[in-house]
């Protein structure tokens, strides 16, 4: 038995929520640890995700059945690469009326992947709600929250309900925002290899907030580790 390969779903039902940055995190993550991914933007009109990586992502229109098989059958390979799929909020119900449609679920646990849902909080009181519901929409399937201070001060400081886990992306000062918001700026290069003429104090400042988020991710990945160890076992 081989091991699973994980697809990470960033999504939310808003706008504006921090999704793409939560999907960026996730992405330099894995790239600040010497590995990589294969990510997929479902926006075509203005696919940021996809701009900050154009050697790992794609960008995938399921408006278009091209598009749809960009994504659908990539994600399908147990290869051992993440991957990681920045949803864009209007093609939310499409993507799982496209998930429903093609058995999408069923056949890639079948392959040995393992869908993971990460739900961007908003900030709204039905936040938990729609990722509770998506959750027993599809009974097995991770979901957790993204609870972040950056775009909702509140959101963080809510529970995400209690079978949900979550992680938390902690506010952030407005000149950091400014610096990781700059075209071609590389959080896993800024982990590896800070910029020398950069400030310290903001140099410490963005390693600090960037390190809160690894460690979280970190921390996942030796939980699904074990999980995965008792599994093979």
């Amino acid at each position: 038995m081989t091991a699973r390969t994980f697809v990470f779903v960033v999504c939310s039902l808003s706008g504006h929520a921090g999704k793409t940055t939560a999907a960026r995190l996730l992405g330099d993550y894995f790239l600040a640890s010497r590995r990589t991914f294969r990510g997929f933007d479902t926006d075509a009109h203005e696919p940021d995700f996809a701009r900050r990586f154009p050697d790992e992502a794609i960008v995938a229109d399921i408006s278009t059945i091209q598009g749809q098989m960009a994504l659908i059958d990539p994600l399908l390979e147990n290869d051992s690469i993440p991957k990681i799929i920045d949803l864009w909020h209007r093609s939310f119900e499409a993507f799982f009326t496209l998930i429903d449609h093609t058995g999408f679920i069923t056949e890639a646990r079948s392959r040995g992947v393992e869908p993971i849902l990460l739900y961007v909080d908003d900030g709204s009181p039905r936040a938990a709600d729609v990722a509770a519901r998506i959750g027993e929409r599809y009974p097995g399937l991770q979901v957790i929250m993204v609870q972040t201070q950056m775009t909702s001060p509140e959101a963080a400081d809510e529970p995400g309900g209690p079978a949900l886990r979550s992680f938390k992306i902690g506010r952030i000062d407005p000149l950091l925002q400014a610096t990781i918001d700059k075209p071609g700026f590389s959080l896993s290069q800024f982990m590896r290899a800070p910029p020398s003429d950069m400030s310290i104090v903001l140099r410490a400042g963005l390693r600090d907030w960037v390190w809160r988020v690894f460690s979280q991710f970190k921390s996942f990945e030796l939980r699904m580790t074990l999980s995965e160890s008792e599994h093979l076992g």
